[in-house]
C-alpha cells in the first residue's frame, strides 16, 4: 500500500529533522523549531489551500501529484547546504504542503466508504503508516551516524517507491463533481458548523501531546538516549499498533455501542492514557532508556483509540463541508497545535542544561500533559452534551465533493 513507504520516508526525517538541522547544518534551537514547525504546519493545514485543487484533479490523481511534489523537495533537501533559515523553512513547508494533498486525498477517499466501515479503514490506513514508520525511524538512527547529509534523500527514494504504487489505489482517475448547494437548504445555512469546530478546537490538546512525542523526543533526549536506540523505541511504536491496531478498534466499537460508553467515554481514557505517558517521557533524561520504552507502550495504546477515533469523528462532524475540505480544514487546527507544540519545545528543550523532572527542559512535557488531560475531560463532557446540528446522513454513499468551500479558503 502506497501508505507505508511514504510513512517510512516522513518517519525517517521528521522525528531527526530539529536534531539534523543543529549538528549538521549548523541552525540554532529556534531555527531548527522553526523549520520543523514550518513541514508540521503546512502537512497538518496546507491542504486548506488545495481544497480546490484536489476537487478539480480528484482524489487518486491527487495523492500522485503530492508524491511527485514530495519527491522533489525531499531531494533539494538533501542537496542544499548552504541555506539560510529562510530557505530551510521554505522547503520544509513544501514538502508539508504536497504531502497534505497526499494524505487528505487518501483520508477522504477512506471516509467515502461505508459509514460502518469507516472506523476500520481509517484502523488500516493507520496501520499502513505504521507498518512503514516501523523502519523508517531505524532507517533515519542509522544515517545520522553514517552518513547524516543522506537523511532528506531517503525520504525522496522512499517516496518514489510510493508514487509508484500510487496507481494501483482505489478510485478513478476523472475529475471531481462541480460542488452544489446543500439538500434541501436555502444556501444560507453555514458550511463549518459549531460541532465540527468545537471538536477541532479541543483535539489541539492531543496534538500539543503528539508533538513532544514523536517532534521533540529526539532533541530532548539527544544527550541522554543514542539516536540508534531512539529510533527503535519509535519503531516499537509502529511495530505494536501494526500488532495491536485491529483488536483495539473492536475494542473501541465495544466501547463505543455500549450504552454507558460512547465516544466521550473513550476519548477520556485515551486521552488519560496519553497524558501518563508524556509525563514519564519527561523522566528520560534522568531514568533512561527503560523509562522511554514504557512511556512509548503507554502513549502506543492512546494512540490506538484517539487516532483512527479522530479521523471518524472528522468525518461524522463535517456537516455539509465536502470530505475534501473537511479534512483539510481540520488540519488547520491540528497542524497549528502540533507545529506550535514542536516549535516551542524544541526552542525549550535545545541547549537547556538539567535531567531531572522538574528542570526547565522537562516544561513542554509537563505542558503537554496537563492540555492531553484538559483535552479528555472537555471530551467526555462534549459527548455527554446533545448537539442540535444532525449527522451527516449521506455518509457512506461515496459523494465526497457535494458541497465545497470558497476556492478562497
Amino acid at each position: 500500500m502506497a501508505r507505508a513507504p511514504s510513512g517510512a520516508g516522513f518517519f525517517a526525517v521528521l522525528p531527526y529533522l530539529g536534531l539534523w538541522l543543529v549538528d549538521t547544518r549548523g541552525l540554532s534551537g529556534g531555527g531548527a523549531g522553526l523549520v520543523v514547525g514550518s513541514s508540521i504546519l503546512a502537512n497538518r493545514a496546507g491542504a486548506v489551500l488545495l481544497i480546490p485543487l484536489i476537487h478539480r484533479l480528484g482524489l487518486k490523481a491527487s495523492v500522485v501529484t503530492g508524491y511527485v511534489g514530495a519527491v522533489a523537495v525531499f531531494a533539494l533537501l538533501g542537496t542544499g547546504p548552504g541555506l539560510a533559515v529562510t530557505g530551510w523553512l521554505v522547503l520544509a513547508a513544501l514538502v508539508g504542503l504536497f504531502l497534505a494533498m497526499a494524505t487528505t486525498a487518501m483520508k477522504a477517499s477512506v471516509a467515502a466508504l461505508p459509514a460502518d466501515q469507516q472506523l476500520r479503514g481509517f484502523s488500516y490506513l493507520n496501520m499502513a503508516v505504521n507498518a512503514g514508520s516501523a523502519v523508517g525511524p531505524v532507517i533515519g538512527g542509522q544515517l545520522l551516524h553514517w552518513h547524516a547529509s543522506w537523511l532528506p534523500l531517503s525520504a525522496a527514494v522512499l517516496h518514489l517507491v510510493a508514487l509508484a504504487a500510487a496507481p494501483a489505489l482505489p478510485g478513478t482517475w476523472r475529475r471531481s463533481e462541480r460542488p452544489r448547494p446543500a439538500a434541501g437548504g436555502s444556501g444560507r445555512r453555514p458550511l463549518v458548523q459549531r460541532r465540527f469546530v468545537v471538536f477541532s478546537l479541543l483535539a489541539c490538546g492531543a496534538w500539543v501531546a503528539y508533538a513532544q512525542a514523536f517532534d521533540v523526543l529526539p532533541a530532548y533526549l539527544g544527550d541522554t538516549v543514542d539516536a540508534r536506540d531512539l529510533g527503535l523505541v519509535f519503531t516499537l511504536n509502529a511495530v505494536m499498533v501494526v500488532a495491536l491496531q485491529v483488536p483495539a478498534t473492536w475494542l473501541s466499537r465495544r466501547v463505543l455501542d455500549a450504552p454507558r460508553g460512547g465516544f466521550g467515554v473513550l476519548w477520556a481514557a485515551a486521552g488519560s492514557v496519553l497524558a501518563a505517558s508524556v509525563l514519564l517521557f519527561a523522566l528520560g533524561r534522568s531514568a533512561g532508556l527503560s523509562v522511554v520504552l514504557v512511556a512509548m507502550v503507554l502513549f502506543t495504546l492512546s494512540e490506538l483509540v484517539w487516532g483512527p477515533l479522530y479521523d471518524t469523528q472528522v468525518s461524522e462532524r463535517r456537516g455539509t463541508l465536502s470530505l475534501p475540505a473537511a479534512y483539510a480544514l481540520a488540519g488547520v487546527a491540528s497542524g497549528a497545535a502540533e507545529s506550535a507544540g514542536a516549535w516551542l519545545g524544541t526552542l525549550l528543550v535545545v541547549g537547556r542544561s538539567g535531567t531531572g523532572p522538574l528542570s526547565p527542559a522537562a516544561a513542554p512535557y509537563w505542558g503537554a500533559a496537563a492540555l492531553a488531560l484538559l483535552t479528555a475531560l472537555a471530551m467526555a463532557w462534549d459527548g455527554r452534551s446533545p448537539s442540535a446540528d444532525p449527522l451527516d446522513t449521506r455518509k457512506g454513499e461515496g459523494n465526497d465533493h457535494d458541497v465545497d468551500v470558497s476556492a478562497r479558503a
